[in-house]
């Protein structure tokens, strides 16, 4: 054009180059990472440059449309124009009010100028290109819709696949961290899933449980591998096809080549799938028959204990006349105190696992003995009438004949039988054991070693009793009852948490009377509720007067629980009349009494336990020892009987169920306390199996209030 006012605006075009160059090379050179700060600086820099190259193409199109007539001028400045601000949407859609500024610093001079040039057509361009600045906005707006949406839309993605790495990484290690074997199959029985457990119990490596792999070959190969047999094979198979074809969940145990017992739970999918469980149950089950044994086996000599052959007569009792007559033979020991005395409580025991052991290898088919106690036992056996009592009676006896070897000794010991007849001889199983039990006692009185069947006129020997109850009544009735109290000891501290209460009788003429002889006729006769309720009013008001820290134990009786109101209004009056709190009074019951009404005797239990009142499982190990009565009850303590702390020096089986029952206690929060412990080793054997309490004369003999806390007896 000839024009020389180009070439300024030809410099300031050269100086924008110069300013962006230098502000493209900076930013390439800076750290990747940068602040919200740092990005707003440089935000701010390309907008300077941007923005002035803009104005710098405005000007020289408004330059060239009014300062020159050339046409060519025009055109291109209007094309360069055109152009540069068609590529502001393109490259700066993402900050719409960038390209705004752009497009109005281009257009706006230009469309001024094509007015101004006063060239036909001018200005339907500058229309045209106001209509360029409003469409190539909103298609800003729309591309910047668009990249902010693909922004979020990746960002959401990078998220979602974090947080699904992550929720792999964890449930990966929730399946590894897992104490059961854990498997998934598809719909087609194809593997999906499995934790290192499940290879580790079927014994694969991880490419043998690997995706993909089939439930048969699967199975075949722990059969190849000796893992299991064909059967149990065949049962896992038939397991998953019935869940895969009902859709219902289902269990099978199972038995491994080596002797273990698999637990294996199967159950559908919500993708038509199945999930397996296996759980190694080998210790649980062992654990389970131990302790199921223990409360059917006696512990010493391996006979059914007295709620196993309680159960045997029951059954026989409830079939009625169908079953015949049977003979029921109470066995007992000659002078075995004697033995004891001179030998040993440990000479004792061996010789009565030798007696059982006699007894159980002359049992008939259907014969069953039992150990009652101490040194008796009871036989049940088909008899056709009292002279086929007689001879198994004899034949006991006979039995016992040949001397017992004890510690390079040989002992001979004689027996006495009592007989008697189901049902002639009584109709519940009490009735025939007090006949037998008359009938031992005739065998007693008739010089031992013999057998003596029931007659009727034996229950005029049930005077004695009767003298003994009337005294007794009598007792209750002028008051000359009273209450000593055994400490119960916390072995790590050697401090009495706790005493129990034991009644004691004195006669005016016979003195003292034992607690084994007038507890059994008061239980007999009813007394014992009434000697119950005095010793629970009793034992609230002397425990009053002792340290907060130390509660009172009293046993409840059966016959108490017969009359459940009775027995919860005679607690909560002493405790309201005595003001102790609930919470120091600990009833001690035996399983004998939950056993005859157990649903009456719950309820007794949950309704004491309420209102504070603790309860203890008495003489645990003997006689019932049922599991079951462990978790329904609410009990805190739980009390092994005495005979298991007698061996717990010198006989495994009693250190282990010692150990097993502190164990389950443990799980089910409860407090262990062994009785009977007479001897530091003892102590010191019991503790170190978990027991956390114990009882017995090393800590204390049982003794008056007044001589506690502070007495000199207490003290000694």
């Amino acid at each position: 054009s000839g024009d020389g006012f180009y070439l300024p605006i030809f410099g300031a075009g050269l100086a924008v180059l110069l300013y962006r160059t230098v502000v493209a090379l900076r930013f390439g050179t800076a750290p990747a990472r940068r602040s919200v700060g740092e990005l707003r600086r440089w935000d701010r820099l390309f907008l300077v440059g941007a923005t002035a190259f803009s104005g710098m193409l405005g000007c020289l199109s408004f330059v060239a449309l009014t300062r020159s007539d050339e046409i060519p001028c025009h055109i291109i400045t209007i094309a360069v124009a055109i152009a540069f601000a068609s590529g502001y949407v393109a490259r700066n859609a993402g900050r719409p009010l960038f390209v705004i500024g752009q497009l109005l610093t281009v257009c706006v001079p230009l469309c001024i100028g094509l007015v101004e040039a006063e060239q036909p057509y001018y200005g339907a361009m500058a229309v045209f290109i106001g209509l360029f600045v409003v469409t190539n906005t909103s298609i800003t707006f729309s591309l910047n819709r668009n990249l902010v949406a693909l922004a979020e839309a990746r960002t959401k993605s990078e998220t979602l696949a974090g947080s699904l790495r992550l929720q792999n990484v964890t449930l990966d290690c929730a399946l590894n961290s897992m104490t059961h074997g854990l498997v998934m199959f598809g719909k087609s029985l194809d593997l999906a899933v499995a934790n290192n457990r499940f290879a580790e119990l079927y014994r694969l490596a991880p490419s043998e449980a690997a995706p993909g792999a089939h439930l048969t070959d699967l199975l075949d190969r722990l059969i190849a591998g000796e893992v299991l047999a064909p059967v149990p094979a065949r049962s896992l198979a038939e397991l998953c096809r019935r869940v895969l074809r009902s859709g219902q969940a289902g269990s099978v145990e199972i038995q491994t080549v080596r002797g273990e017992t698999f637990v294996v739970h199967a159950e559908a999918t919500a993708e038509d799938g199945i999930l397996m469980l296996t759980e190694d149950a080998t210790e649980r089950k062992s654990a389970a028959a131990r302790i199921e044994r223990l409360a059917h086996t006696d512990n010493l000599t391996e006979l059914p204990n007295r709620f196993r052959f309680t159960q045997i007569v029951r059954a026989l009792f409830e079939a009625g006349p169908d079953a015949g007559t049977s003979a029921l033979l109470y066995i007992d020991l000659d002078n075995f105190k004697s033995i004891n005395d001179t030998l040993g409580h440990e000479a004792g025991d061996q010789l009565l696992v030798q007696v059982a052991g006699r007894l159980r290898d002359g049992l008939g088919p259907e014969e069953v003995v039992a150990r009652f106690g101490g040194d008796e036992f009871l036989l049940l056996a088909p008899a056709a009438n009292a002279e086929g009592a007689m001879e198994i009676g004899r034949r006991v006896i006979a039995a016992m004949a040949a001397p017992f070897a004890i510690d390079g000794n040989a002992l001979h010991v004689t027996t006495s039988v009592g007989v008697a007849l189901v049902p002639e001889h009584g109709v519940t199983l009490g009735d025939v054991l007090r006949s037998a039990d008359m009938a031992l006692y005739a065998a007693k009185s008739a010089g031992r070693n013999t057998v003596v069947p029931f007659d009727p006129a034996m229950a005029v020997s049930l005077r004695n009793r009767r003298e003994l109850e009337q005294d007794l009544r009598e007792a209750c009735r002028a008051g000359t009852l009273s209450l000593h109290y055994q400490p119960i000891v916390d072995l790590a501290s050697r401090r009495s948490t706790s005493l129990e209460a034991l009644m004691r009788s004195h006669h005016p003429t016979r003195g003292p009377i034992p607690p084994a002889e007038f507890i059994p006729i008061a239980e007999e006769t009813g007394l014992i509720a009434d000697l119950g309720d005095w010793a629970i009013r009793r034992a609230c008001q002397d425990a009053c007067a002792w340290p907060e820290s130390v509660s009172v134990a009293v046993n409840v009786s059966a016959v108490q629980f017969r009359n459940p109101e009775t027995l919860i209004q005679t607690v909560k009056d002493a405790l309201r009349l005595s003001g102790l709190p609930p919470s120091r009074l600990v009833l001690e019951v035996t399983e004998s009494l939950l056993i005859e009404d157990e649903d009456a005797s719950l309820k007794a239990v949950q309704a004491l336990h309420r209102i504070g009142v603790r309860f203890s499982l008495d003489d645990f190990g003997i006689g019932y020892s049922s599991l079951a009565y462990l978790a329904k009850y609410p009990f805190s303590k739980v009390k092994i009987d005495r005979t298991f702390a007698q061996h717990v020096t010198s006989h495994g089986p009693s250190r282990s169920i010692i150990e097993v029952v502190c164990q389950l206690a443990d799980r089910l929060g409860m407090r262990v306390v062994v009785e009977g412990i007479e001897t530091e080793l003892q102590r010191l054997e019991v503790e170190a199996l978990g027991a956390e309490q114990a009882q017995g004369f090393l800590f204390g003999r049982p003794l008056p209030p007044e001589s506690l806390f502070g007495g000199e007896r207490h003290a000694a």
